[in-house]
């Protein structure tokens, strides 16, 4: 597993490729970039801040998760933080797998999980202003339960909300 918070650009074709093994039948990439825009408001930059340790720890715990329930062989996790522009990679995810239906699904669970709980804010930077991004709802159709959580998901143990790059 490759677990990092990267504070300049992320080397995606070098992490896809050290992720690739000969047993895979798949390997299903999520590069989330920065849009031009946010619900039509031009978009100049984003900022991304985060409490690092946790985040590192949290990221570590998700990989952990999704090779246990998934069945996929191997997870990369890399987030990158300080000012990005239009067309940036600000998050990674690389699932490897023998079979494609569990790296997809690994995948989407992991983007959508590290957005709702990991520890990493987003501040939208547009011409007119900027703001803090609250994220997405968490589909809860995809919602992975851990061990002792109820139906209510992620929200229920107030995990902190990210907002989205992509």
């Amino acid at each position: 597993m490759l677990i990092e918070i990267v504070d300049g650009p992320i080397a995606a074709e070098t992490i896809v490729a050290g992720v690739k093994a000969g047993g895979d039948g798949a390997v299903c990439v999520f590069d989330g970039i920065v849009r031009d825009n946010t619900r039509g408001r031009p978009t100049v930059h984003l900022d991304y801040e985060a409490y690092r340790e946790m985040a590192l720890e949290q990221m570590q715990r998700l990989a952990g998760d999704a090779i246990a329930r998934f069945g996929v062989r191997d997870v990369a996790l890399v987030h990158r933080l300080g000012r990005l522009t239009v067309g940036e990679t600000s998050v990674l995810i690389v699932v490897a797998s023998a079979h494609r239906a569990a790296a997809f699904e690994a995948c989407r669970w992991l983007i959508d999980t590290l957005k709702k709980t990991v520890p990493i804010w987003k501040k939208e930077t547009f011409a007119d202003g900027a703001v803090w991004a609250d994220g997405e709802p968490f589909p809860e159709e995809l919602a992975v339960l851990a061990q002792g959580d109820t139906a209510r998901g992620d929200t229920a143990r107030g995990d902190t909300a990210r907002g989205d790059s992509e």
